[in-house]
């Protein structure tokens, strides 16, 4: 049976959004559960064996972080697939700190919540298994895709940047990406590319990457980078 975990502080708001995930899970056997406090639900987990599949969080608990609590979720139980729940769009750069499929407003929960429903319940597309081949002077490596942060244009070099270390190139970035893998990059400049993956805030016109490290957003690529950050928090 499908486990469903809802964490609101107000009563209202968690009998509001039971009553939409009844309705469009309606199809499935779904048990759903409503929690008040992140510890509580926490201390659910630890203590009954308590394994949600999906996690529907407030993002701003009373006198709790609700982006701390599935950061702690990721943590304890990577399996589960979370999807935010908040009142504006304050915090639609903060919930990056931790895994979700997605952030949803809750003026818009019954539009929403079954498209974020199907997404959760779809299987992880992380692009696991694939990667750049790099070959220079007769040497292979292999980068997983998992590994790399972001690929640079230097001059007639691409740059494949890792939190491991720095490779290069001599195919330009298009050719690199072209066998399947565009899809998992934002571009952000000229000489940009940057793993969807790895991107933690969009700060101005930076994208903070998981590690820390910042990557510059031109004016020319502003637009499309932000939409395609913003794509997964307003699909």
């Amino acid at each position: 049976m499908l486990q469903i975990a809802i964490c609101e502080d107000t009563q209202t708001h968690a009998q509001e959004i039971s009553a939409a995930v009844e309705r469009e899970s309606a199809d499935r056997r779904a048990e759903i559960e409503c929690f008040s406090t992140g510890e509580e639900l926490l201390r659910y987990i630890q203590a009954g064996g308590y394994l949600p599949d999906i996690a529907i969080l407030n993002t701003r608990l009373q006198d709790e972080d609700g982006i701390l609590l599935a950061e702690e979720l990721n943590e304890r139980l990577p399996a589960c697939r979370i999807i935010f729940v908040a009142d504006s769009l304050s915090d639609a750069t903060e919930v990056y700190r931790a895994e979700h499929v997605w952030f949803l407003l809750r003026s818009e929960l019954e539009v929403r919540i079954g498209p974020a429903l199907t997404k959760a319940l779809a299987p992880k597309r992380t692009g696991g298994g694939q990667g750049l081949l790099l070959r220079s002077r007769g040497t292979a490596i292999f980068l997983p895709l998992e590994n790399i942060l972001y690929l640079e244009r230097d001059r007639r070099k691409t740059l494949v940047i890792t939190a491991e270390g720095e490779f290069s190139a001599s195919e330009c970035p298009g050719k690199l990406l072209s066998n399947g893998l565009a899809e998992f990059f934002v571009r952000s400049h000229r000489s940009y590319w940057v793993n969807r993956e790895k991107i933690r805030a969009l700060d101005r016109d930076e994208f903070i990457l998981s590690d820390g490290r910042r990557v510059p957003i031109s004016r020319s690529w502003r637009a499309a980078a932000r939409a395609a950050f913003l794509q997964s928090v307003q699909p």
